[in-house]
């Protein structure tokens, strides 16, 4: 009987102590959880300037370092444009920089493939109507007309032999030796209407499929009488009969040039107007990389070098504001 007795109380203290140390398992959860409600409300409280901005947000993988290094912003939107802001969640700067991008981009291609167009097409359209061979029985007869001295005119005549003009390159340039005729022109004075002295031929023609030949032949007045329309214009001038030897003067003004001479000088404006209008948008997306990267820089260091505003809460303190650089 004593043994079941003290069999019995030996259980209840047993479970007396469980009891125990379960409820003191109970407060000691409690108070954890009151600590850790009140570290939540603390950092709730912290003031916002206080707080670090990245932790605000978090890591976003492969954004992060670019989000979080000024340097690494600096790269990535000087690459592509809006990189930067947008992995700093500007949405607006980073819309603004790509559209410049896109924009800039697809004109850049469109003036550039215009100008291409444009320059072959008059290209094309110059060696239809401007001959090597007619500037140069125009100059032979200009010599003539003036009697002007020259020690190569004889060597260009000859190598003429009298050869009308074909309107055709692979037919005028295998007549023309263009040695010769460029020392034609270094020793060929200007005559001009106005009966000023002038000095003489600022250029020698360039090499033919040139660049500098399509651009020196609807450019200069020394070269308005290789144009196919020279002598009918002429003729539209009245210079025949005795006026004829006029068709063999320069005018300062171009009055003398012909109407394919000026169509010429409009058509390689317009394409070098092109060429020139898809450089301006390529110097705008080479603007838009430079602005975007330093945009995205100095916004990452800013917020890093950011203000801190530090209230005192002693009675008659004032506000104190500080910036970390």
């Amino acid at each position: 009987m004593k043994k079941q007795f003290l069999s019995i109380l030996f259980v209840l203290l047993l479970h007396s102590l469980s009891f125990g140390q379960i409820e003191s398992d109970v407060i000691l959860s409690n108070n954890t959880k009151e600590e850790s409600i009140e570290i939540s409300q603390r950092d709730l409280i912290t003031p916002i300037l206080q707080r670090s901005y990245f932790d605000q947000y978090g890591s976003t993988g492969i954004l992060e370092p670019i989000r979080s290094r000024a340097g690494y912003s600096f790269i990535a939107s000087a690459l592509l444009p809006g990189l930067g802001q947008a992995a700093d969640r500007n949405w607006v700067k980073a819309g603004v920089f790509t559209a410049i991008e896109a924009v800039s981009i697809y004109f850049a291609i469109e003036y550039h493939q215009r100008g291409v167009r444009g320059e072959r097409n008059y290209e094309r359209w110059a060696d239809q109507n401007w001959s090597v061979v007619q500037y140069a029985n125009w100059l032979v007869d200009y010599h003539d007309v003036h009697n002007i001295g020259n020690p190569f005119i004889e060597s260009l005549r000859q190598m003429l032999n009298g050869a009308s003009p074909a309107f055709n390159t692979s037919v005028d340039w295998s007549i023309v030796d263009l040695e010769i005729l460029r020392l034609v022109e270094r020793n060929t004075p200007f005559i001009v209407t106005d009966d000023l002295t002038a000095n003489n031929f600022s250029h020698t023609l360039p090499d033919y499929g040139s660049q500098q030949y399509y651009e020196l032949i609807a450019k200069y007045f020394q070269y308005q009488a290789g144009w196919r329309d020279y002598d009918e214009f002429h003729n539209s001038l009245g210079h025949t009969g005795d006026q004829f030897n006029q068709r063999f003067f320069i005018d300062r003004n171009g009055n003398y040039a012909s109407d394919l001479f000026f169509d010429g000088a409009l058509r390689a404006q317009i394409f070098n107007d092109n060429y020139r209008t898809g450089r301006h948008f390529k110097f705008l997306i080479i603007t838009n990389h430079v602005f975007s990267a330093f945009d995205a820089y100095f916004t990452i260091k800013l917020k890093q070098n950011r203000f801190e505003a530090t209230p005192s809460v002693l009675p008659g303190q004032q506000l104190n504001l500080s910036y970390r650089f």
